[in-house]
């Protein structure tokens, strides 16, 4: 069997790229493998292939045109060409929002081609919910209930109080308002650096007194504001930005933020000298700017390629089941395991050593999470639950593995606040190696999600292969998991007390019954040797797509979807230099 399989190239950093190159070589021991991706990545080299331009397959020299997609910005390119080729699709999520946006950029901005996309993708309702989002963010574009306005002081922490937006390399954006605090009582002085946009002007208010003003003109977009403070009139400031209009730019990419100033620094005096706040740190009141991502959950955008490839392959019966209930149409659909490979089973406390984990981190009960820290992955609901799981056994203690986004969910400041500080840690990202040496040295992995994109977690698949027992959410995709090594939580609205009751109730149950724990990892080992290695996932595979039907489609469709997106980017070149088409 001859298989082009599209996927992407081993730079790009993505958690299916990894189960790509985990299968690859089980794969070409079965079938003749060449490797396709995005136009103007190829020339890099996956277990010992090289990969080639998407647009030059020839689908008719292949028994399969194979995809690997699923919600991932870099697979947009294969949206697109399931329409133009067709072939069977990997789908690893059922929710393809971020992918959609990538492959139709229109989606981002709105505007009649926005509302015709989120029909095609979507559907009518799906289509309903773009244009009650649109709407919405059309309201605070205009100004209606701008962000950021004023706050009470008094009633917030820290020294960028409300009104600022994401942190970014050079500085940060404010809102029309923007509250700061200077972290000292002899502040004399104050000074800020910033970027304004011409026709805005911008005043730096001491307790509502003007204190220095600048208009920014055409000539230049830097900005200075220098001023004296009254002794005893307190550290809070505010900087106000009159004048706001949402950019063409921003509209273009769908930015519905009100952008008053970016301020690169501010600085002050006080008896020690010149010191300069830093602008990275999480304001104490998050900006909620509305942005089509609100409804993310409810836009899986999915039709491009539910509706359009040959046959799938998928991880669970729920993401099949849903695939047939949308096409309404005879369609092959193979249900095949996520796949996971056994790893030499490491002592505990070798492993934690590894880690530094020392002190009462060496006899601690470890529960381990993995992924980046964002509210659907419900950290704050593992956290509480490991504060109330504590008062009951204070050997419990946890492990939050992945990057950090403070402004979606302040971990860290929860940690502090729930007295965690001493008994969490947050390596951020880690390498491969490392966050197997995380699960070896973990008693138990966590693994929630709510709202879910319907994929079956690799994580839940990378905890079974070191042999651990995970608790998942009681989605419907996670209820395919064995019950042998596998504990389930019910997610809850509001402010979760069942859940978080539920979760605190299974660490301590673990982490009190030896026998129970051993018998879970005994059934994650045996599951893995007996259903989702890769050779077997490997030998499904090629087992499913001798029974599925070739690719339809001739060259022809590529040389129209290359034409195409050629005259995409030449529109954008001339947008860009500010002319039409």
């Amino acid at each position: 069997m001859r298989i082009a399989l599209v996927t992407t190239p081993p730079s790009i950093r993505s958690g299916i790229g990894d189960y790509t190159r985990r299968l690859l070589p089980h794969l070409r021991e079965r079938a003749h493998v060449e490797l396709f991706v995005a136009p103007g990545l190829e020339g890099e080299v996956l277990d010992g292939l090289p990969t080639r331009a998407a647009d030059d397959l020839r689908p008719r020299e292949f028994d399969q045109v194979l995809y690997q997609l699923g919600n991932e910005v870099p697979h947009g390119f294969m949206a697109r060409m399931v329409r133009a080729v067709g072939g069977t699709v990997v789908q690893h999520d059922w929710v393809l929002f971020d992918m959609a946006l990538s492959a139709f950029p229109a989606l981002s901005r709105g505007g009649a081609k926005g509302h015709f996309l989120a029909l095609r993708e979507g559907g009518l309702e799906q289509a309903r919910v773009y244009l009650a989002n649109w709407l919405d963010r059309r309201r605070q574009r205009l100004g209606a209930g701008a962000p950021g306005g004023a706050a009470d002081p008094s009633e917030l922490s820290g020294t960028l109080l409300s009104g600022w937006h994401s942190p970014e390399p050079a500085g940060r954006w404010t809102a029309d308002l923007a509250l700061v605090r200077l972290p000292s009582r002899t502040a004399r002085a104050v000074e800020v650096e910033l970027l304004g946009e011409p026709g805005r002007t911008v005043r730096l208010l001491e307790r509502g007194a003007p204190r220095a003003e600048v208009a920014v003109g055409r000539a230049t977009r830097e900005a200075r504001l220098v001023a004296e403070l009254r002794p005893g009139a307190g550290t809070e400031l505010a900087l106000e930005t009159t004048g706001i209009q949402v950019s063409r730019e921003q509209r273009q990419h769908g930015d519905t933020r009100r952008l008053g100033s970016f301020v690169r620094s501010i600085r002050y005096r006080d008896d020690g000298g010149w010191r300069e706040l830093d602008l990275s740190v999480p304001a104490a009141r998050t900006i909620r700017t509305i942005e089509l991502s609100r409804d993310r959950f409810r836009l899986p955008l999915n039709h491009s390629v539910v509706r359009h490839a040959d046959a799938f392959l998928v991880h669970s019966e729920h993401v099949k089941q849903r695939i047939l209930r949308s096409r309404n149409a005879y369609t092959p659909v193979g249900v095949v395991p996520h796949g996971a490979r056994p790893v030499l089973e490491v002592d505990r406390a070798a492993a934690r050593a590894r880690l530094g984990l020392e002190g009462p981190w060496r006899d601690a009960f470890l529960a381990v999470s993995f992924g980046a820290v964002q509210p659907h992955k419900r950290t704050d609901r593992l956290l509480r639950a490991l504060a109330r799981a504590r008062s009951r056994d204070d050997r419990l203690r946890a492990a939050i593995v992945g990057p950090l986004f403070p402004e979606e969910l302040d971990a860290v400041a929860l940690a502090g606040e729930l007295g965690l500080e001493e008994h969490v840690r947050f390596p951020g990202y880690v390498t491969e190696e490392e966050s197997l040496d995380w699960l070896r040295a973990g008693d138990v992995a966590v693994n929630l999600r709510g709202p879910s994109t319907g994929g079956t977690s690799g994580g839940v698949y990378q905890a079974f292969s070191a042999g651990r027992a995970v608790v998942v959410s009681d989605a419907d995709e996670q209820r395919e998991l064995p019950d042998a090594c596998t504990l389930r939580v019910a997610p809850a609205e509001g402010d979760g007390e069942r859940e978080v009751e539920d979760l605190a109730r299974c660490l301590n149950e673990l982490a009190g019954d030896t026998g129970r724990r051993d018998a879970m990892e005994a059934a994650a080992r045996e599951y893995v040797a007996s259903e989702c290695s890769w050779e077997r996932v490997a030998a499904r595979y090629v087992e499913l797509l001798e029974r599925f039907p070739g690719p339809r489609s001739a060259r022809r469709g590529l040389i129209a979807l290359r034409f195409r997106e050629r005259l995409a980017a030449r529109r954008r070149e001339l947008r860009a230099d500010g002319r039409t088409t």
